[in-house]
Order: C-alpha cells, then structure tokens, then sequence
C-alpha cells in the first residue's frame, strides 16, 4: 500500500472510531440526565425557606434551571438568563434550583443582582437523578416538559426566544 493510501486508511479509522465515540458519550449523558422529575419529592423552598412549588409559576413557559454555585457554567450563563427574565416577565418564568445551603445561596444572590428566582431543593438533587450541572427543563405553560438543555446557554439570543415563545 502506498504512503497515500496507508494515510486515508488511517484518518477513515480513526474518523469511524471517533464518531463511535461520541455517539456513545451523547447517549450516556442523555441516560444520566432524567427525562421526568418530581419536583415536590424535592420538597423546594425560596430562599426565606417557606415551602412553594413549580405549579407556582404555571401560565407562562418555565426556565427552570439546575445549578451548584460551584459550577463555572451554570454562573457563567446566569446573565443571559436575567435578561431573558428582563425581555418576558409575563411569558417567562426563570427559576433555578440548587441543594446547597441556605447560607451559601444567600451569600451568591447578594454578590449577583439577577432578577430571576432562587428556589433551594430541601432534598438532594441526587435523590432524583440530577447530578448533571448545568440542566434545564423547559416546561411549558400547562408544566409539562417540553425540552431539556445540557450545559449552559445563550438563553437570552434570538433564536432561543423564538424556541421558548413557540410554547407560549
């Protein structure tokens, strides 16, 4: 075989295994991350600790986003999501769940002037399978889960408003 010829057979390779595995690793990832979760397991407070739910926020599409204030890309898409808050108050609901500690989420919103809401999961969040940060669950208005987001995201371009309004 020549140079040429034992060099594509080489790339043609290692393309194929490549390709394997990364369809392996999106399938992985999609298994650890649950496709249903039952929010009041989690038993969800706002952050002066009096008990609220998700259905709270039922009549316009939800944002509703898994974080630690550990993690470097929930904080770095945190202002994308405040604006989109800002854009669409009425339609949008943006409302991120952690399980840290109280304190530690108090001490993150004073440092952050974001209007969007702050819930603290009572529970783990491990205790239903959410572990992958960040996450978030787009709900439409009736609640139920229309698409689901890995890592974070320009929540607040165009084109991730015309896909969050279409629910509305």
């Amino acid at each position: 075989m020549t140079r040429r010829k034992t060099f594509w057979a080489a790339y043609a390779m290692g393309f194929a295994v490549t390709s394997i595995i990364a369809v392996f690793a999106f399938y992985m990832l999609n298994q650890t991350v649950p496709q249903h979760v039952n929010w009041q397991a989690l038993q969800l407070t706002n952050l002066q600790g009096e008990p609220t739910t998700i259905e709270k926020y039922k009549g316009r599409v939800v944002v509703l986003n898994v974080w630690a204030t550990w993690c470097k890309p929930c904080i770095e898409e945190m202002p994308s999501m405040d604006r989109l808050q800002q854009l669409y108050p009425d339609k949008i609901a943006v409302v991120t769940v952690s399980d840290e500690e109280v304190e530690k989420l108090l001490k993150f919103r004073s440092r952050q002037p974001y209007t969007f809401t702050y819930l603290r999961a009572s529970t783990p969040l491990a205790n239903q399978q959410l572990t992958v940060y960040p996450t978030t669950y787009i709900l439409n208005p009736s609640g139920e889960v229309k698409e689901i987001y890995l890592g974070g995201q320009p929540w607040d371009s165009e084109k991730m408003q015309k896909k969050l309004l279409k629910y509305y």
